[in-house]
């Protein structure tokens, strides 16, 4: 599978964000006729063409990623997460799985084990396109407290693109191919 990664800084106007991900689309796929638009769920659909794209912007970053296949891409800026004065323990109780709470609880640093469950979460619901009302349905962590590699047929792993500050971010990708 071919697997494309652009980091763009992070603008707060749409359009400027769209333009973006449209020289991007043009460049990956040489296909200046491509556009993208967005589905009823805000997800991201190309027209004119057979790539898929997934976007996550957190932090000053705007990560968007293309593939041949289909992908769910999200991540979070460490940082930002950390210092909020946020109950960790108590939004794990109230969006994740009793698996997923529980491994949100079981260490020091909630806010990291928090994230790095929210975004393969996150990833895994832009892949299937069905949005955070579908968390209750599925979990990303086992019985025995270990992130799952896959969910019905859906790889979903930690992803590591290489950019200035990107040890601050955790990113998780879903695909169904390796």
């Amino acid at each position: 599978m071919s697997i494309k990664t652009y980091v763009y800084e992070y603008h707060t106007d749409k359009n400027e964000r769209l333009e973006l991900i449209t020289a991007a689309l043009h460049e990956f796929t040489g296909n200046d006729q491509a556009t993208v638009t967005f589905n009823a769920k805000g997800k991201p659909v190309i027209k004119g063409s057979k790539t898929h794209l997934s976007v996550t912007c957190s932090g000053e970053i705007m990560l968007v990623v293309f593939s041949n296949k289909q992908i769910g891409v999200d991540g979070e800026y460490l940082p930002r997460v950390r210092q909020k004065k946020v109950d960790y323990y108590n939004l794990a109780e109230r969006f994740f799985t009793e698996d997923e709470a529980e491994y949100v609880r079981g260490g020091d640093d909630t806010a990291t084990r928090f994230v790095k469950v929210w975004v393969r979460k996150e990833a895994y619901v832009k892949y299937t396109g069905k949005g955070l009302t579908d968390f209750p349905n599925f979990s990303v962590v086992n019985d025995s407290g270990h992130f799952e590699s896959e969910i019905g047929g859906v790889m979903i792993k930690r992803y590591n693109p290489s950019f200035p500050m990107s040890e601050d971010y955790i990113f998780a990708i879903a695909t169904n191919e390796g």
